[in-house]
């Protein structure tokens, strides 16, 4: 998808982060609803800021050259796009893929689907997700939906659409690595009831990625990193360089670690062959091994302690696999 791009990590006037006390679901779910014109209004503030923000204006390079090289897929909105850097390699899904290459040791290639303005039903409903071949897809959707007022359910099924869409477009052992959203509250200075409003939508949405994840084993949801005004402010003046930085770091290790399931996914149909054979093969070997025994005697004898000797023998090519 394209966007406008502009000049490099310009600072953007930011309020002090505060604390806020959580509002309970149902009630933030009526508060929303109630609010909902509140939020057209913000969104289409934030369609127009994006129409005129920094982006960045050099071609992707998504490819990390390196050993037996495997393939992420991102699907998102400003972490994808670059808000607020002039460079590619600045955004949060270059230097996450960056991380992970380093720290698997391999060669790595992804894949970009985003939008400023993407929505996770949008990206839910394109023709394609471009994740084919992909091994882990990460998914850093809901600034937009925040204040479109994307209802919990909504998101939640979505969300689940979106993964089975990545099933069948990657396969069935592909990991998905759901990004919590922001504390967009403090992007920029707003009154404090959408402020409120606003940290309370995050977090139903967050809530509904934490049941998705919950149900899927191959599905997990990295929260943001701790909000802290060290190195996210220069001279009072908001760094998205440093947001794409942080947010890198904090998202690598959940995405390494799917990749680790992955691998682990792949390989256990031929862990079950392997211990399928070596079972076959103790077995035959314990009730070969007292053949010239019978016809010596009564051969009932001999063929129990076969028996139980096919039965250890078993449990142990079990145990070792």
């Amino acid at each position: 998808m394209d966007h406008r791009t502009a000049p490099d990590d310009a600072p953007t006037p930011l309020v002090a982060p505060r604390r806020h006390r959580g509002v309970p679901a149902p009630l933030a779910a009526l508060l929303v609803g109630a609010a909902r014109p509140l939020f057209r209004v913000h969104l289409e503030l934030y369609r127009r800021e994006m129409a005129s923000s920094i982006f960045p204006r050099d071609e992707r390079a998504p490819l990390i050259a390196g050993p037996r090289p495997e393939r992420l897929a991102f699907i998102g909105s400003v972490a994808v796009s670059g808000l607020g850097v002039l460079s590619h390699g600045m955004t949060t899904s270059s230097q996450t893929a960056a991380r992970v290459a380093d720290r698997r040791g391999r060669g790595l290639s992804w894949s970009e689907l985003t939008s400023p303005v993407l929505t996770m039903h949008t990206a839910a409903t394109m023709p394609s997700l471009t994740t084919e071949g992909a091994d882990v897809v990460v998914v850093l959707l809901g600034i937009a939906d925040v204040l479109a007022a994307t209802s919990a359910t909504s998101w939640e099924a979505d969300l689940r659409l979106l993964v089975d869409r990545v099933r069948q477009e990657a396969g069935p052992e592909v990991g998905v690595v759901v990004a919590e959203l922001p504390p967009m509250a403090e992007f920029r200075p707003i009154p404090p009831v959408a402020r409120r409003l606003i940290t309370a939508q995050i977090a139903r949405l967050d809530a509904a990625s934490r049941r998705v994840a919950a149900d899927d084993d191959a599905v997990t949801v990295v929260p943001f990193p701790s909000w802290s005004l060290d190195g996210l402010y220069v001279q009072e003046l908001f760094s998205w360089a440093s947001m794409h930085r942080k947010w890198a770091e904090a998202l690598a290790p959940g995405v390494v670690a799917a990749l680790e399931a992955v691998d682990d996914r792949r390989a256990a149909p031929t862990r079950r062959h392997r211990a399928a054979s070596a079972l076959a093969g103790a077995v035959a070997a314990e009730l070969a091994g007292p053949a010239s025994e019978v016809g010596a005697g009564d051969p009932a004898p001999v063929r129990r302690r076969a028996r139980r000797r096919a039965a250890r023998a078993a449990a142990g090519a079990l145990s070792a696999s």
